[in-house]
């Protein structure tokens, strides 16, 4: 009993609150969790990372610097150091991988960058515990499509359209986008006619029907679509699609009068030129189609790869033309 004595007055001679909230150091991690906190709800990144080096620096317990760790990897992402939320998200998913917050921010950063391959594994990881989450279903969507696999796009596209209720126009875009790359007509179709319910002066909804059914073979339709949507919408790209449905459709001379319209405006139109050539060859007039093909060959990867396709032995010299 004499040996306990001293043990009980040292027991006794200790603050309670030290129990309670640990010693001087959390004590001081807490406050500097508080300064994260407001500064971040504030919307000041930069006192955040002005201020987290003196909060880590009291090694705070597991749960202060969990909630730390996730004010801070969001400003390093607010201020463009990518690589530095990285490295701290990566650290945070090993150390607390029950919080998705950590994945789900990894994920997002990943796709951004142009790494689909990396973001893909985590967007499930978030989707395997919340499949409700419309920010990971999207995520997942857009890594799909990146790397290709537009089936596995659709599936999670669609899931993040409903979650939406299909009130995000830009999704509805970039989901009918990926529905025309993947050929679903269909689906697009279906998309195309919500997002014109929704925003019925965009020229962007009649257009994708426009392309689906100049998919379908059907350029009649595709024609009566893409006037529908010149009417909300002139523009040069809008009015030359029409000129290639037109020659698609089988109608040569108007093709070329539309294409002569352009190239009013701009005698060295790649686009123009290139519609004006084919519809000229398509009447057998090659010789007067080469010098279209030849103005067309310096154009973007698309018209140069049509006049390549037709300039054959000529090709070769249109590219020394165009370099000089």
């Amino acid at each position: 009993m004499r040996l306990l004595l001293p043990a009980l007055l040292l027991f006794c001679s200790v603050p309670a609150q030290a129990f309670l909230f640990g010693g001087a150091s959390d004590k001081r991690a807490a406050a500097g969790l508080e300064k994260l906190r407001s500064a971040f709800a504030a919307g000041d990144c930069g006192a955040v990372l002005e201020l987290s080096p003196a909060f880590l620096r009291e090694k705070p317990p597991a749960e202060l610097r969990e909630e730390g760790y996730g004010y801070i990897g969001r400003c390093y992402e607010s201020t463009g150091a990518a690589d530095k939320a990285i490295s701290l998200y990566k650290l945070a998913q090993g150390l607390y991988p029950e919080n998705l917050l950590f994945a789900s921010r990894l994920a997002l950063i990943y796709n951004q960058a142009g790494f689909p391959e990396n973001a893909a594994p985590l967007f499930l990881k978030v989707l395997s515990r919340k499949s409700d989450d419309a920010a990971a279903n999207l995520g997942l969507a857009r890594a799909y499509a990146a790397l290709g696999f537009l089936t596995r796009a659709k599936e999670f596209y669609s899931r993040a359209v409903i979650l939406q209720d299909f009130l995000d126009q830009a999704v509805l875009r970039e989901y009918a986008l990926c529905m025309l790359r993947k050929r679903d007509w269909e689906e697009t179709l279906f998309i195309s006619g919500v997002g014109a319910g929704a925003a019925p002066l965009s020229p962007f909804w009649p257009l994708a029907e426009a392309r689906v059914r100049a998919g379908q073979g059907n350029y009649d339709k595709a024609l009566s679509a893409i006037d529908g949507a010149l009417l909300l919408g002139s523009s040069r790209q809008l009015r030359l699609e029409r000129a290639l449905y037109l020659l698609l459709g089988g109608l040569p001379l108007r093709a070329i009068e539309a294409a002569d319209a352009e190239l009013a405006l701009d005698g060295k139109d790649p686009l123009a030129s290139a519609v004006k050539g084919m519809a000229l060859y398509s009447q057998g007039k090659r010789t007067e189609a080469e010098p279209y093909f030849l103005a067309a060959r310096c154009g973007g990867p698309f018209t140069a790869g049509i006049a390549g396709s037709f300039l054959g032995p000529h090709r070769k010299a249109a590219e020394a033309a165009c370099e000089k």
